[in-house]
């Protein structure tokens, strides 16, 4: 529990970090300024609070799923982390679709 826990932590800031860089473009914020002045809170620290790709690799995106089941499978409500996974997958797609208007002009 503690390694699905730790883990998740780490996946919602990191989709924390992506909801706020996107709210930031559409509101015409800077997103670094916005996330930096967040993580001088001590409290909070800046670990993990950089948007980009969103979280991968061969830990995170399995605990987060992981972590949806077992609070399903013991009737507890999932919506955080199944929000925290939507948001992933949707940084994702952001990322690329960025990434093709910068070099080809469309997405």
């Amino acid at each position: 529990m503690i390694k699905y826990a730790a883990n998740a932590l780490l996946a919602t800031k990191i989709s924390f970090s992506n909801a706020i860089a996107h709210l930031c473009e559409k509101v015409g914020a800077d997103s670094r300024k916005v996330l930096d002045g967040v993580g001088l809170d001590r409290r909070l620290g800046r670990s993990f609070l950089y948007p980009g790709v969103g979280y991968g690799g061969s830990c995170l995106p399995k605990d987060v799923k992981a972590l949806i089941s077992v609070l399903k499978k013991h009737k507890i409500s999932a919506k955080l982390f199944e929000a925290v996974d939507e948001i992933n997958q949707e940084a994702a797609k952001r990322f690329v679709d960025i990434k093709l208007l910068k070099f080809w002009g469309k997405t």
